[in-house]
């Protein structure tokens, strides 16, 4: 019987079949290397690709606060030039086209009825009809009650264009708004009863109101002293309290908080300090400093 050789049969086929094999597999495997490369190149670009969507989605979607934040730093400047309250209008009005969201809406009409409320108030400077800029002020604030029922500074601005509006009218038609004014502020208060500007509208309000119908000295002073226990560097409570000291014949206590408000080092709103609160101190202080 003849024996089977299987060494030859194994050189002259298995090996070169196992090469032949070895050879296409090494084929597949570069190109499925190149086709990894081009699947991990590919995966890359797309994930570059959706964090920079992400990012620019979550850009655009502060950009509403960072404008608001941006047309803040102009209004505060308005002590330099004037012109910064339209300014900021119109980047307050910018937020507003760019935006959908509505509470970043309702804060920037807030923001608005702020602003003409002091463009009314230096109307004389800024060449306007303070009337117009206060009904504009209480528009604006109307609006952003309605994107917002629970925005504070919306309440609180809508009461105090109605409060200037009131005050540029006769004593009847105040009387007329005084309700409304009321209902808007105490709505403020409510929301809000740490509110700087609500605290000191408050001692404001109780200082001016007569007596007949509510005014109250005692209560004008717990309110300016709250919002300057909140914040010392507001500087708009201690005129307030100098004007209700100065009613009362405590003219030494009322130069005190004048000459303070008069020196103030660092206030915690520049302009209003320089455009409204230190000229009014001054001018109280020089009408009382011959008195005791």
């Amino acid at each position: 019987m003849k024996k089977t050789r299987y060494k030859k049969p194994l050189k002259t086929s298995i090996l070169p079949l196992t090469r032949k094999f070895y050879l296409k597999d090494r084929q597949f495997c570069r190109a499925s290397l190149c086709k990894t490369k081009g699947l991990s190149y590919l995966m890359l670009t797309l994930i570059i690709w959706m964090f920079t969507c992400l990012y620019m989605f979550s850009v655009n979607a502060k950009a509403g606060i960072t404008t608001i934040e941006q047309a803040d730093q102009v209004f505060l400047n308005y002590d330099k030039d004037i012109s910064n309250i339209q300014k900021a209008i119109d980047l307050y009005n910018q937020v507003i086209k760019e935006n959908t969201n509505a509470k970043i809406l309702s804060i920037a009409y807030a923001k608005i009825s702020m602003a003409y409320l002091t463009m009314g108030d230096f109307s004389s400077l800024n060449h306007t009809d303070p009337l117009k800029d206060y009904e504009a002020g209480k528009i604006a604030a109307q609006k952003a009650i309605s994107l917002d029922p629970e925005n504070s500074d919306a309440y609180f601005w809508y009461a105090g264009n109605l409060g200037r509006m009131a005050q540029l009218k006769n004593f009847m038609a105040a009387l007329f708004i005084l309700p409304e004014f009321k209902k808007y502020l105490a709505k403020a208060y409510e929301l809000n009863p740490d509110s700087l500007f609500v605290l000191e509208a408050y001692a404001e309000f109780y200082y001016q109101l007569p007596r007949p119908f509510g005014g109250s000295y005692a209560k004008s002073i717990e309110f300016a002293k709250k919002a300057l226990k909140i914040d010392p560097h507001y500087t708009m409570p201690y005129t307030t309290l100098a004007k209700v000291y100065i009613s009362e014949d405590k003219y030494d206590i009322a130069k005190q908080l004048l000459e303070k408000v008069i020196h103030f080092k660092d206030p915690s709103y520049r302009a209003g300090w320089i455009m409204y609160d230190k000229p009014l101190a001054q001018k109280l202080y020089n009408s009382i400093e011959n008195k005791k």
